[in-house]
């Protein structure tokens, strides 16, 4: 693998008030087109090959990157260069795309993460480039045009504002020879960077700013100003806020979720930029808890300054840390990532090292110093809360209180794991030695399909509470000694699958080994612990429906499946989850915890035989059988088209899937829909090319492929403004009918084969993937070298047998259709956008599911 990364040095603190945005603006622009490619051609070059291609903007940075087998870094090198240095900005292209940006923006104002988030900086620093959001205003970007964004290009896009990135399986030499001689032609300028200068107000007194959205959670940020992340003092702030606040043992999630209950969330952390930054408390909580959780969590923070910081909370978040900067550069992207952003901010891309070691120099003084330094300051506060809840700003004022007295590039992994079989178990092992990590799965069969109509929800909670006690250790001594290692095991439950997942460095595996033993063999799920959970689990019921995406999708799964497993959250329901008890979970573990059919999947640092003895000697210790999974269970084609809506307002994007059930993991035609999907993926891709670039009518649009044991789906979900509905609806209509009418061209049936095949080599970067890859695929009976047989399948397969599937399970007249929206629709009004210009289905023959799920 190589990643190719561009990054400029100019962001939205660059940009004057009136054309905010301008700089993210840009980089959507340089996509489409330039002087050697028309529209859409950048991003299907890229993902004809397999690879991804993407941007970013922040306050101070501009980023293009891509991602690719290494057998191709010619053509992504020029690819990158070419749009750094060739953009066209062509006037119709660039009034379309303003439409996809406006998009952007309404999206963000229907997150309330983003929205706390925006409403914090404006308040931090007001009149200053920082308190503007980086995606500007709509009133700004719809005065952009292509004369302002080639302007801005030429004036900020030069030899002096751009750096170069390469991480992979490349020579240095002739990377570097190459990249000179493709970017010859950059235009020159000086590497200075434009001031950004203001002045940060010192507040007097609390700033509360809010929004009432329709949801049924309060999303609170509480933040002091610092200085920014040159200054000495940051290396103190930023171990002292993740002592505080950062990790399930940390003093403030320990009080306000697991003590108190108070919270669902709560961490605190720093965020800092070239010239500022913020000190920022995070809290999730029930509306009738929000005032009591702030000054919880203000009374720990304060205690802490009073105290002084426990040099273990210290020494916890510096390995933490450390491990931290491992395993950041286990993928290419992501290790050419940190020098880019080391670069940008230090002028110096080896600089990660340099900002380690200030960091493990920080001693309990200096930390609990840099707290009380800040907690002299009156913070910002920054909420999203539901409608009708009235709020007391002077309640809350009040409830803060007073002042308180170089490791080289991952190179490309390869080769197969080796089975070995014994007691029952199978055990998948790959040393690598590449970095000193080691990732660790443990799958048993079970999930939650196995539950009843009664116990819903008990899989979920089970995986939550597998490893917050045991016989040896509570859930605070298991969270302290892990994030002490900067390692982790977390239990998980799927859908037909449950178990143990473990991260570590290598040299940590002894210590971490008797945490494995403990939470595997003699878990006690802690009745405290359990009540947390559980009331946790109660309010994500109720807040399922405060996302409108992951309401639409709700929806469609419900009516899609009716009755069967797949249909349902696995959240279980209110009234299920608030049935179960302790007995329940640890019934779960003796039905669904042995040997038979048990897959332990390893990748890393590790010697094979010692490896296989230490996890023999544990494994043999569990029952040998326990219960089956439940046989397979059928589920129903629709027979005709089925609608379900929900209003939900405010809203600032409506949101649609539209989908059919599809093929299962024996189905035949299960990888022709998989090609299918690549074809329509991605900025290359149909969906993309034609119903967001050709028609303005969303920033996301996206195929859903998704295939099980039992029948999975094919959908298409697009977010657009309420007002573009109709001809979203139709436009994916359309691009149904024209699948199912004209099999694919040969060009494209060539782009989605590599790009599927390219995906598979960028997937298995991380340990942690393979390692559950290869046993997902042992315990599903596909073979845990299924994936490596894969691409001779994928390349075997012809656009006939593509449309052929596409026909099969595709039918425009059986399709379930999910929208949230901001009025009350019809199912008429729905099934006119559906069937534009095309004979009205009986009615006889569809079945009405019209209703709020």
């Amino acid at each position: 693998m190589v990643s190719i990364q561009a990054w400029v040095t100019r962001g939205s603190v660059h940009e004057s008030a009136k054309v905010a945005g301008i700089s993210h603006f840009l980089e959507h622009a340089l996509f489409k087109g330039t002087r050697r490619r028309k529209v859409g051609e950048v991003a299907a070059e890229i993902e004809s090959r397999g690879g991804e291609i993407n941007a970013f903007t922040s306050f101070e940075e501009t980023a293009f990157y891509t991602t690719l087998a290494s057998r191709y870094f010619r053509e992504g090198l020029d690819i990158i260069a070419d749009m750094m240095i060739n953009p066209i900005f062509d006037k119709d292209e660039m009034a379309r795309e303003r439409e996809v940006i406006i998009e952007e923006i309404k999206r963000a104002h229907d997150s309330p993460h983003k929205m706390v988030s925006m409403n914090l900086w404006q308040n931090a620093f007001p009149n200053t480039p920082y308190g503007r959001p980086v995606l500007g205003f709509e009133s700004t970007v719809r005065k952009i045009n292509h004369t302002t964004l080639k302007s801005y290009f030429n004036q900020n896009y030069h030899t002096g504002s751009m750096a170069l990135f390469i991480v992979g399986d490349v020579e240095s030499k002739k990377a570097l020879e190459l990249a000179s001689k493709m970017f010859a032609k950059a235009k020159k300028g000086n590497a200075k960077t434009p001031a950004v200068t203001f002045r940060v107000p010192n507040n007097n007194t609390v700033k509360i700013v809010s929004l009432s959205r329709d949801l049924k959670e309060c999303h609170l940020q509480v933040a002091i100003p610092t200085p920014g992340i040159s200054d000495p003092s940051i290396p103190a702030i930023d171990i002292m806020c993740s002592a505080i606040g950062q990790g399930e043992s940390s003093r403030l999630y320990q009080k306000l979720v697991k003590e108190t209950r108070l919270a669902m969330e709560a961490h605190f952390g720093l965020m800092a930029t070239s010239h500022c930054g913020l000190a920022s408390l995070h809290l999730l909580t029930a509306p009738e808890n929000m005032e009591a959780a702030l000054k919880e969590a203000f009374a720990v923070i304060s205690a802490a300054g009073r105290e002084g910081l426990d040099p273990v909370e210290i020494e916890r978040v510096k390995t933490s840390l450390e491990a931290d900067v491992i395993s950041g550069k286990e993928t290419v992207e992501g290790y050419a990532r940190r020098l880019g952003y080391y670069y940008s901010e230090f002028g110096d891309p080896e600089y990660e090292g340099k900002y380690l070691q200030s960091l493990l120099s920080v001693d309990q003084d200096r930390a609990t110093d840099a707290l009380n330094q800040l907690l002299q300051k009156r913070p910002i506060v920054s909420l999203v809360h539901p409608i009708g809840q009235k709020l007391d700003k002077k309640g809350l004022s009040n409830a803060i209180g007073a002042k308180p007295a170089k490791p080289k590039p991952t190179s490309k992994q390869s080769g197969l794991p080796e089975k070995t079989t014994a007691d029952g178990i199978c055990y998948l092992t790959k040393p690598v030695s590449t970095l000193p990590i080691i990732s660790l799965r443990l799958l048993f069969p079970g999930g939650s399909r196995e539950e009843s109509k009664e116990t819903w929800g008990q899989g979920i909670l089970f995986g939550r509470l597998w490893t917050s006690g045991t016989r040896s250790f509570n859930a605070l001594g298991i969270a302290q000694l892990l994030e002490s290692l900067g390692a982790s095991v977390h239990g998980f439950v799927g859908k037909n699958t449950c178990g143990l997942s473990v991260e570590c460095l290598a040299k940590h595996w002894k210590e971490v080994q008797p945490i494995l033993n403990e939470c595997l063999l003699h878990p006690v799920f802690p009745e405290s612990e359990f009540e947390t959970e559980k009331e946790l689990v109660l309010r994500e019921i109720l807040a399922e429906k405060d996302s409108p995406g992951q309401l639409c999708q709700s929806n469609f799964l419900s009516a899609m499946y009716g009755g069967h497993p797949y249909g349902r959250s696995p959240l279980g329901t209110r009234e299920t989850v608030s049935k179960l008890q302790v007995s329940d979970l640890k019934r779960y573990y003796t039905d669904f915890i042995h040997r038979r059919r048990l897959v332990v999947s390893s990748v890393g640092s590790f010697s094979q035989g010692p490896w296989i003895s230490d996890l023999t000697a544990l494994l043999k210790q569990l029952p040998a059988d326990g219960k089956s999974p439940n046989s397979a269970i059928p589920v129903s084609r629709t027979t005709s088209l089925q609608i379900v809506t929900e209003k939900k307002e405010p809203l600032f994007q409506s949101h649609c899937l539209v989908g059919f059930l599809a093929t299962s993991f024996q189905d035949p035609e299960r990888y022709a829909l998989k090609l299918l999907s690549s074809c329509l993926a991605g900025q290359g891709g149909r969906l993309f090319l034609e119903l967001r670039d050709k028609q303005s009518l969303a920033y996301t649009v996206a195929p859903m492929n998704s295939d099980s044991p039992e029948p999975g789906v094919f959908g298409f979900y697009i977010g657009c403004s309420p007002e573009k509905l109709d001809r979203a609806l139709s436009g994916i209509r359309s691009e149904i009918d024209k699948i199912l009418e004209k099999a694919l061209d040969s060009k494209e049936l060539d782009r989605a084969k590599e790009y599927w095949i390219g995906r598979f080599e960028l997937e298995l970067q991380r340990y942690g993937a393979q390692s559950m890859l290869y046993g997902l695929d042992e315990i599903y009976g596909l073979g845990f070298d299924h994936s490596y047989k894969v691409p001779e399948i994928i390349k075997a397969i012809t656009a006939k047998d593509i449309q052929t599937a596409a026909q099969k399970y595709l039918v425009p007249e059986r399709a379930v259709i999910s929208i949230v929206h901001n009025q009350t629709l019809s199912e008429d009004q729905v099934r006119r956008a559906w069937n534009v210009e095309r004979p009205v289905v009986a009615k006889s023959r569809e079945k009405r599911v019209h209703s709020s799920l």
